[in-house]
Protein backbone atom coordinates (compact mmCIF):
# COMPACT_ATOMS: atom_id res chain seq x y z
CA UNK A 1 0.00 0.00 0.00
CA UNK A 2 1.29 3.68 -0.86
CA UNK A 3 1.93 5.74 2.27
CA UNK A 4 -0.67 7.90 3.47
CA UNK A 5 0.70 11.24 2.43
CA UNK A 6 1.05 9.61 -1.32
CA UNK A 7 -2.81 7.83 -1.54
CA UNK A 8 -4.95 9.58 -3.50
CA UNK A 9 -8.19 7.61 -1.88
CA UNK A 10 -6.81 9.26 1.71
CA UNK A 11 -6.17 12.92 -0.05
CA UNK A 12 -9.65 12.93 -1.52
CA UNK A 13 -11.32 11.68 1.78
CA UNK A 14 -9.24 14.88 3.97
CA UNK A 15 -10.16 17.14 1.12
CA UNK A 16 -13.79 16.16 1.67
CA UNK A 17 -13.73 17.45 5.09
CA UNK A 18 -12.17 20.90 3.41
CA UNK A 19 -15.59 20.93 0.95
CA UNK A 20 -17.80 20.81 4.29
CA UNK A 21 -16.14 23.98 5.06
CA UNK A 22 -17.15 25.40 2.19
CA UNK A 23 -20.49 24.37 2.24
CA UNK A 24 -20.35 26.00 5.64
CA UNK A 25 -18.84 28.89 4.29
CA UNK A 26 -21.42 29.41 1.30
CA UNK A 27 -24.55 28.38 3.74
CA UNK A 28 -23.42 31.91 5.61
CA UNK A 29 -23.08 34.10 2.45
CA UNK A 30 -19.19 33.52 1.99
CA UNK A 31 -17.45 32.82 -0.91
CA UNK A 32 -17.49 28.95 -0.62
CA UNK A 33 -13.65 28.17 0.26
CA UNK A 34 -12.47 25.77 3.12
CA UNK A 35 -9.72 24.22 4.92
CA UNK A 36 -8.19 21.69 7.13
CA UNK A 37 -4.80 21.54 8.24
CA UNK A 38 -3.97 17.58 9.53
CA UNK A 39 -1.48 16.53 11.69
CA UNK A 40 1.46 14.38 11.39
CA UNK A 41 -0.22 11.14 12.44
CA UNK A 42 -2.55 11.90 9.73
CA UNK A 43 -5.73 11.62 11.48
CA UNK A 44 -5.84 14.43 13.93
CA UNK A 45 -7.34 17.49 12.53
CA UNK A 46 -6.01 20.69 13.87
CA UNK A 47 -7.52 23.16 12.73
CA UNK A 48 -10.70 24.16 10.22
CA UNK A 49 -10.88 27.06 8.09
CA UNK A 50 -13.26 28.79 5.81
CA UNK A 51 -13.82 32.12 4.45
CA UNK A 52 -14.74 34.11 6.91
CA UNK A 53 -13.52 37.79 5.61
CA UNK A 54 -17.12 38.94 5.62
CA UNK A 55 -18.57 37.94 8.91
CA UNK A 56 -15.56 38.42 10.56
CA UNK A 57 -14.65 42.04 8.54
CA UNK A 58 -11.43 40.90 8.05
CA UNK A 59 -9.56 40.87 4.77
CA UNK A 60 -7.26 37.98 6.30
CA UNK A 61 -10.07 35.66 7.27
CA UNK A 62 -9.71 33.06 4.21
CA UNK A 63 -10.10 29.52 5.03
CA UNK A 64 -6.45 28.52 5.29
CA UNK A 65 -5.52 31.60 7.69
CA UNK A 66 -8.43 30.78 9.55
CA UNK A 67 -7.25 26.98 9.55
CA UNK A 68 -3.79 28.07 10.14
CA UNK A 69 -4.57 30.39 13.60
CA UNK A 70 -6.68 27.45 14.97
CA UNK A 71 -3.71 24.98 14.28
CA UNK A 72 -1.36 27.51 15.87
CA UNK A 73 -3.34 27.60 18.65
CA UNK A 74 -3.77 23.64 19.31
CA UNK A 75 0.07 23.14 19.26
CA UNK A 76 0.44 26.53 20.80
CA UNK A 77 3.21 27.24 18.30
CA UNK A 78 3.55 29.05 15.06
CA UNK A 79 5.35 26.88 13.15
CA UNK A 80 3.25 24.15 12.75
CA UNK A 81 5.28 21.43 13.89
CA UNK A 82 4.89 18.87 17.48
CA UNK A 83 7.38 19.12 19.63
CA UNK A 84 8.75 15.69 18.14
CA UNK A 85 9.07 17.45 14.62
CA UNK A 86 6.41 16.19 12.52
CA UNK A 87 4.75 18.32 10.13
CA UNK A 88 1.50 18.68 9.18
CA UNK A 89 -0.35 18.82 5.78
CA UNK A 90 -2.92 21.43 4.65
CA UNK A 91 -6.16 20.75 2.51
CA UNK A 92 -7.77 24.06 0.73
CA UNK A 93 -10.72 23.89 -2.14
CA UNK A 94 -8.83 26.48 -4.14
CA UNK A 95 -5.04 27.31 -4.82
CA UNK A 96 -4.24 29.60 -2.31
CA UNK A 97 -3.55 33.44 -2.76
CA UNK A 98 -0.13 34.99 -2.13
CA UNK A 99 -0.83 35.94 1.48
CA UNK A 100 -1.93 32.28 2.41
CA UNK A 101 0.92 30.93 0.66
CA UNK A 102 3.59 33.04 2.50
CA UNK A 103 1.18 32.02 5.54
CA UNK A 104 1.62 28.60 5.02
CA UNK A 105 5.58 28.56 3.97
CA UNK A 106 5.72 30.59 7.55
CA UNK A 107 3.86 27.92 9.43
CA UNK A 108 6.35 25.38 8.05
CA UNK A 109 3.55 23.23 6.60
CA UNK A 110 5.00 20.23 5.18
CA UNK A 111 2.44 18.91 2.46
CA UNK A 112 -0.43 21.50 0.92
CA UNK A 113 -3.08 19.93 -1.14
CA UNK A 114 -5.75 21.91 -3.12
CA UNK A 115 -8.51 21.06 -5.66
CA UNK A 116 -9.10 24.04 -7.81
CA UNK A 117 -6.51 26.13 -9.36
CA UNK A 118 -6.99 29.79 -9.40
CA UNK A 119 -5.56 31.71 -12.62
CA UNK A 120 -6.58 34.78 -11.26
CA UNK A 121 -5.28 35.33 -7.78
CA UNK A 122 -3.34 31.76 -7.31
CA UNK A 123 0.11 32.10 -6.06
CA UNK A 124 0.65 28.48 -6.09
CA UNK A 125 2.32 28.65 -9.96
CA UNK A 126 -1.10 30.09 -11.50
CA UNK A 127 -0.35 33.69 -11.41
CA UNK A 128 2.34 34.01 -8.93
CA UNK A 129 4.77 31.27 -7.88
CA UNK A 130 5.23 31.86 -4.49
CA UNK A 131 5.35 28.23 -2.36
CA UNK A 132 8.68 26.60 -3.18
CA UNK A 133 10.10 30.04 -4.65
CA UNK A 134 13.99 29.52 -4.98
CA UNK A 135 14.74 32.33 -3.03
CA UNK A 136 12.93 31.00 0.27
CA UNK A 137 14.20 28.74 3.09
CA UNK A 138 11.28 26.89 3.47
CA UNK A 139 9.81 23.67 0.83
CA UNK A 140 6.61 22.21 1.23
CA UNK A 141 5.24 19.36 -1.01
CA UNK A 142 2.04 20.61 -3.14
CA UNK A 143 -0.33 18.17 -4.63
CA UNK A 144 -2.88 19.79 -6.97
CA UNK A 145 -6.06 18.49 -8.24
CA UNK A 146 -7.98 16.08 -5.56
CA UNK A 147 -11.41 16.41 -6.37
CA UNK A 148 -10.48 20.40 -8.44
CA UNK A 149 -14.47 19.49 -10.39
CA UNK A 150 -16.25 19.28 -7.48
CA UNK A 151 -14.99 22.42 -5.98
CA UNK A 152 -15.07 24.28 -9.33
CA UNK A 153 -18.32 23.30 -9.71
CA UNK A 154 -19.53 24.50 -5.93
CA UNK A 155 -17.71 27.56 -6.83
CA UNK A 156 -19.51 28.37 -10.70
CA UNK A 157 -22.55 27.33 -8.72
CA UNK A 158 -22.12 30.33 -6.34
CA UNK A 159 -21.32 32.93 -8.14
CA UNK A 160 -24.07 32.00 -10.74
CA UNK A 161 -26.64 32.20 -7.67
CA UNK A 162 -25.11 35.25 -6.92
CA UNK A 163 -25.63 37.11 -10.28
CA UNK A 164 -29.01 35.96 -10.32
CA UNK A 165 -30.00 37.74 -6.83
CA UNK A 166 -27.62 40.75 -7.65
CA UNK A 167 -30.47 42.88 -8.28
CA UNK A 168 -32.45 41.93 -5.28
CA UNK A 169 -29.53 42.90 -2.66
CA UNK A 170 -26.28 44.71 -1.98
CA UNK A 171 -22.92 42.75 -4.26
CA UNK A 172 -20.74 40.46 -1.86
CA UNK A 173 -17.25 41.62 -2.36
CA UNK A 174 -16.27 38.38 -3.20
CA UNK A 175 -12.63 36.20 -2.21
CA UNK A 176 -10.90 35.48 -4.38
CA UNK A 177 -10.97 37.89 -7.11
CA UNK A 178 -14.19 36.75 -8.72
CA UNK A 179 -13.36 33.10 -8.32
CA UNK A 180 -16.17 32.37 -11.00
CA UNK A 181 -14.30 34.82 -13.05
CA UNK A 182 -10.72 32.82 -12.02
CA UNK A 183 -11.78 29.42 -12.68
CA UNK A 184 -13.47 30.35 -16.15
CA UNK A 185 -10.51 32.48 -17.33
CA UNK A 186 -13.28 35.12 -17.21
CA UNK A 187 -13.00 39.12 -18.06
CA UNK A 188 -11.34 41.73 -16.51
CA UNK A 189 -14.45 43.70 -17.30
CA UNK A 190 -15.69 43.22 -13.55
CA UNK A 191 -12.54 45.30 -12.64
CA UNK A 192 -14.34 48.26 -13.35
CA UNK A 193 -17.67 46.77 -12.07
CA UNK A 194 -15.92 46.21 -8.48
CA UNK A 195 -14.58 49.63 -8.56
CA UNK A 196 -18.09 50.94 -8.86
CA UNK A 197 -19.18 48.59 -5.75
CA UNK A 198 -16.62 48.71 -3.60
Amino acid sequence: MEPREQNIEYDERMMRLAIAEARSSEEAGEVPVGAIVVGPDGETILGRGQNRVLRDSDPTAHAEIVALREAGRALSNYRLLTPDGGACTLYVTLEPCAMCASAILHARIARLVYAADDPKAGACGSVLSVMNHPQLNHRSEVRTGVLSEECSRMLSGFFAARRKKRGSSPPLDPHPIDAEDALTGGSDDDEEEMVREG
